[in-house]
């Protein structure tokens, strides 16, 4: 799946050193959240993003073709006592509201953004836990762990998700019959012999042995 930049972009990106910034605004019902990984607080499309370690990381992104799901977790810091109300706070606030990601390439040596951010993540927030290192153990980071999914995840609006049956064929297509045994094929499996003994028994036969 291709991803829609802009000319600022492109022409940071094809630069010998850049830095890269992270914008994640998640819309709870209690109000809007907008944070950044940069240690310092950004002002970017019209809004002040909120630094200072309030967002420790993002996951791993992935681009699917096929309409599947797609899942990005965000690493809130638990030290901000804000982060910690909003982790601690009703579901019902923040399950299944919006949240998005932009990208932006900053100037390795202005330190200034180069070009508009870019969308590259959209989806719903879906749950929170807070991760507690194990004693003496150091590997894993304390923080509050916030799993987002993109809209696709409901197997209605996910064509790869989709399966049909004969009747739904039948009533595009009267005529065709290509899942009428299907149903019966999944519910009642054969058993088939394997390759070596299905020859010993046509050796067995052609030599007409009982």
């Amino acid at each position: 799946m291709s991803v829609e930049t802009n000319a600022g972009f492109d022409a940071a990106a094809q630069a010998p050193a850049y830095g890269v910034l992270a914008l994640v605004e998640a819309r709870a019902r209690s109000g809007v959240i907008r944070l950044t990984d940069w240690p310092l607080d950004v002002v970017a499309m019209g809004q002040t993003w909120k630094g200072i370690g309030s967002l420790g990381k993002v996951g791993e992104l992935h681009e699917s073709d096929d309409g599947a799901a797609q899942k990005l977790d965000f690493t809130l810091s638990p030290v901000d006592l804000s982060m910690k109300a909003f982790a601690l706070s009703d579901a019902n606030d923040w399950q299944d509201r919006p949240i998005r990601l932009w990208v932006v390439l900053v100037d390795a040596q202005t330190h200034q953004m180069v070009g508009s951010p870019v969308l590259r993540f959209a989806g719903v927030m879906d749950n929170m836990k807070l991760d507690r290192p194990e004693a003496n153990d150091g590997s894993e980071e304390p923080g509050i762990r916030l799993a987002a999914r993109t809209a696709t995840y409901n197997v209605r609006n996910n064509p790869a998700a989709l399966r049909m049956n004969n009747a739904q064929h039948r009533a595009r297509f009267p005529a065709e019959r290509g899942f009428e045994y299907l149903q019966g094929l999944i519910g009642n499996p054969s058993v088939y012999a394997s390759l070596a003994f299905s020859a010993f028994l046509y050796i067995r036969n052609m030599l007409g042995v009982k």
